[in-house]
């Protein structure tokens, strides 16, 4: 009899596992993968408030660039010395220029823009090779 049980448990303990294997082995899989991060280092204008720049990223993100097609996500990092970075990571190299060429006419792109130092700007499209996601 308590075989009987312990075996009806296991079965049942296990039908209720597969479906979340299944689900973490299709997400796993369907997960879509970086094929161009952008890192641009720059610094920002004299006088702008770090607080507001930051305000100013949010609602870009937000806005504008999370709903590019390909656009998978971001980070956005300062340093001690105020030079900033901001890594964006998309499927492909096509959705990153598209997304650079439409930002150049977007006005949600604007108050974002307008806080950065031009002159500092450095910009690379890279491959990613190795990530630990």
């Amino acid at each position: 009899m308590n075989k009987v049980i312990f075996t009806g448990l296991a079965m049942a303990f296990l039908a209720a596992c597969s479906p979340s294997i299944q689900n973490t082995t299709a997400m796993t899989t369907n997960a879509r993968q970086a094929g161009i991060v952008e890192v641009t280092t720059f610094q920002l204008r004299a006088g702008v408030d770090t607080k507001d720049f930051e305000a100013a990223a949010r609602a870009m993100q937000k806005g504008f660039l999370a709903l590019q097609t390909g656009f998978l996500k971001r980070t956005l990092t300062v340093s001690q010395d105020g030079t900033w970075t901001d890594i964006v990571y998309w499927e492909d190299q096509e959705s990153a220029e598209k997304a650079m060429q439409m930002a150049e006419q977007s006005e949600l792109v604007m108050p974002f823009m307008e806080k950065i130092d031009f002159n500092s700007v450095k910009m690379n499209l890279t491959t990613p090779i190795l990530s630990a996601e």
